[in-house]
């Protein structure tokens, strides 16, 4: 062979070489996705469990039967999971929780109080038809993050001036039941010259008396939801600051002219300003930016029970949330954080908590609650739906006799008492209640206690539905 023919040759196969190179490299590539998962809800909406479950079921997907519905365990292409938490900086109390739903009795884990992160492995075999071209298995990284649902609420804060946030407050307060719990410390607001040179500490103990007046409010029998600032509630890392030490103004005369420097009210504008710069929006820049697709929960039996008034207030809260998650170009969120999410799942949760023939009410009922919300996400072009779930189910169906007539029930816990129950829980309405079905007391969904959650021969019967949300949020990156 010519050394031109040799040269020719030899670049011809370093072309070659250089091809499979880079297709070997694109390959590599291919087999590792990341999705960033937000799972968002407002207080004791049931995201720690919620995650628990999630984490528990995919880290045995590769050989427990416990998804039906989530096609890539179905299959059986989970190759294997692997949880990378513990290389966070706040990992996400798996263990723990785990320890206490499969102790006996079991526990539920308890409420999140500060933030955590799951990191998940996934290793998948890919479908027949993409092996030959991108390899025989790929990973999917899944991340999570788990944060208390009152520092939601203070995302709305970022659009509103202190005077705007007060004006706020100042409506919410004249309304019971918060007029009757914050009378006493409403009282002490009045007897402070605004004007004056402030005080640190009158402001912190005004403020420690707001928040005070805001976990009543939290834990009462109403179980409010719309609380601000959400820090004052669970300060988190910032206990002790003086960040947090912040309240609404609400008094009947506000005072006129320039503000004193140094004074009451110029301190607590100054921490408001504060507050949104050096708390909120690092928060959900560093977060809510990056997140890919979104979990709302929302535990739509408890406000039912709880009366009128909680029931608004969700629906209120929730509503100044999804505003501020306005994922179209013109949105504040976007405009501030530039996120990228392309899909949005409303569950409702404790499905468990009534029977079968009432998830398609539950699901329902959630649509109405959130449907201008859901109508604003879709014109932007992300795909949404709507699904009651259990992440843990903790009852059982049963069944009884009445008038020759078989009525659907559930057995369980109760969580009250700890004794076993068989009742018919009641209906989930397909309408927003009117001032009647408050009147009659119509709504008495019992809490029922967890069953046991086995650490290891996970089965479908441990929940409901969280195989058709992983298929949903997930199932695509699969394929």
């Amino acid at each position: 062979m010519g050394v031109g023919r040799k040269l020719k040759h030899w670049i011809g196969d370093e072309r070659v070489d250089l091809a499979r190179s880079r297709l070997h490299e694109f390959a590599e590539q291919s087999t590792e996705r990341h999705l960033r998962l937000a799972v968002t809800g407002l207080s004791q909406s049931g995201k720690t469990i919620f995650i628990t479950s999630l984490v528990h079921h995919l880290l045995h997907a590769h050989r427990s039967g416990s998804l039906p519905f989530f096609e890539v365990a179905a299959s059986g292409r989970v190759v294997s999971s692997r949880d990378l938490s513990t290389a966070s900086e706040h990992p996400f109390p798996l263990r723990q929780a785990l320890a206490g739903l499969s102790q006996d009795p079991p526990q539920w884990p308890e409420s999140t109080t500060g933030l955590s992160e799951v990191r998940l492995a996934i290793r998948y075999r890919r479908p027949a038809g993409l092996r030959r071209v991108l390899g025989e298995t790929g990973t999917l990284y899944l991340d999570i993050i788990d944060y208390p649902g009152e520092w939601l609420l203070d995302l709305p804060l970022l659009e509103m001036s202190f005077e705007q946030w007060c004006e706020q407050q100042t409506q919410l307060f004249a309304g019971e039941p918060r007029a009757k719990v914050a009378q006493g410390w409403l009282a002490q607001l009045g007897e402070i010259d605004w004007t004056a040179p402030a005080d640190p500490a009158v402001l912190r103990r005004l403020a420690d008396g707001f928040a005070s007046v805001l976990q009543q409010l939290r834990t009462g029998p109403d179980g409010l939801s719309l609380l601000q600032p959400g820090r004052a509630v669970l300060p988190g890392e910032y206990a002790g600051s003086e960040l947090i030490e912040l309240f609404p103004l609400m008094i009947d005369h506000w005072p006129s002219g320039e503000v004193p420097a140094g004074s009451y009210l110029d301190l607590l504008r100054s921490r408001y300003d504060q507050y949104c710069e050096q708390i909120i929006k690092p928060f959900y820049s560093r977060y809510f930016s990056r997140f890919d697709r979104q979990i709302v929960l929302v535990d739509c039996l408890k406000t039912l029970n709880r009366g009128e008034a909680c029931f608004e207030d969700m629906k209120a809260a929730l509503s100044a949330i999804l505003e501020s998650f306005n994922y179209g170009r013109s949105g504040f969120l976007r405009r501030l954080f530039a996120p990228r999410i392309d899909k949005v799942l409303f569950a409702s949760t404790k499905a468990d908590h009534v029977t079968a023939n009432q998830h398609h009410n539950l699901d329902r009922f959630l649509e109405l609650i959130v449907e201008e919300a859901q109508r604003n996400i879709r014109f932007d072009g992300i795909e949404t739906r709507s699904l009651a779930l259990s992440s843990i189910r903790s009852t059982q169906a049963a069944q009884a006799q009445m008038d020759g007539q078989v009525l659907s029930c559930l057995r369980g816990i109760s969580k009250e008492n700890g004794e076993e129950v068989a009742l018919f829980p009641g209906e989930v309405p397909t309408e927003l209640p009117g001032a009647d079905d408050w009147n009659e007391e119509r709504f008495r969904f019992i809490d029922f206690a967890p069953r046991r959650l086995p650490l290891n021969d996970l089965e479908a019967k441990h929940h409901i539905r969280l195989d058709q949300v992983l298929e949903y949020m997930t199932g695509d990156l699969f394929r």
